[in-house]
């Protein structure tokens, strides 16, 4: 990939103006990298981590896994452990999510096991 293509994804994308930006579900997508000495099974046991999430009542659907092993393209990034997937009702359940004591309980339990986290949030229209 150039460089020029590899400046212009790391550029902070401004703000789109919709009047509807907050109107529509919401896709919260999290990339965990785990610290590399973590053992196999520490790394089978993080999935307790998604778990212990699922209960929350602002979560309408809940999916995590390993990154696949697909074929390596100057596009795909599989360096990450685990992905989380999340879909809320809208904006407010997102919001509300952020703050409920079982996500934080969680993070903080388990935030030992990761060296970095990278989220994107998307409006599914």
């Amino acid at each position: 990939m150039s460089e020029r293509i590899i400046s212009i994804f790391k550029e902070k994308r401004p703000m789109i103006e919709d009047n509807n930006i907050d109107k529509g579900q919401i896709h919260h997508f999290v990339m965990f990298w785990l610290k590399p000495q973590l053992t196999k099974a520490q790394i089978t046991e993080f999935a307790n981590f998604f778990e212990s999430l699922k209960p929350i009542k602002y979560i309408k659907t809940l999916n995590y896994g390993l990154a696949a092993n697909t074929p390596v393209r100057p596009v795909t990034d599989n360096s990450f452990t685990y992905s989380l997937t999340i879909t809320f009702a809208n904006i407010d359940d997102h919001n509300a999510y952020q703050e409920d004591k079982t996500h934080l309980d969680a993070v903080e339990k388990f935030s030992k096991n990761w060296y970095r986290v990278v989220v994107h949030d998307t409006v599914i229209s």
